[in-house]
């Protein structure tokens, strides 16, 4: 084994529990494996918010949980609304797939819930797994959040 195939192991150890990365090919997890960048949140702090423009990352939820809550942004959101969660995303899960696959901001902010960590992929690598990985391809073009 080589040193980054050692290095890499646990990484794809981790996606080999979570859809759509247990079916993707070696060489793609691998590919993937290799572009993620670990990434720690503490309790409360935002990941993302629409302040923040356009996305650039794509983030795998290693451990923690993350919540989609509104934002107060908008003329319409009452405190209350703000700061009720959406969604509550756990460890395997990812986000903001549909602000990536549009190339906008994010709707909603996103923030850790509890100390978090996650694994975070930069655009370009998102977009070449688009493009090499039907299985990638077919699991983000179905996905919602």
């Amino acid at each position: 084994m080589t040193d980054t195939s050692t290095a890499l192991k646990p990484i794809i150890d981790f996606l080999h529990h979570y859809e759509p990365f247990s079916r993707m090919s070696s060489a793609h997890q691998e590919y993937l494996a290799m572009h993620l960048e670990q990434v720690f949140f503490a309790e409360s702090d935002t990941i993302l918010s629409s302040q923040q423009g356009m996305v650039d990352c794509f983030y795998i939820i290693k451990n923690g949980l993350v919540s989609a809550e509104g934002e107060m942004n908008t003329d319409s959101a009452s405190p209350e609304e703000a700061s009720n969660p959406i969604m509550i995303l756990k460890s395997g899960e990812c986000f903001p797939v549909m602000a990536l696959k549009d190339k906008r901001a994010v709707f909603f902010q996103h923030r850790a819930i509890k100390s978090t960590i996650c694994y975070k992929l930069n655009y370009r690598h998102f977009e070449y797994l688009m493009q090499q990985s039907n299985i990638f391809h077919r699991f983000i073009s179905k996905t919602n959040s």
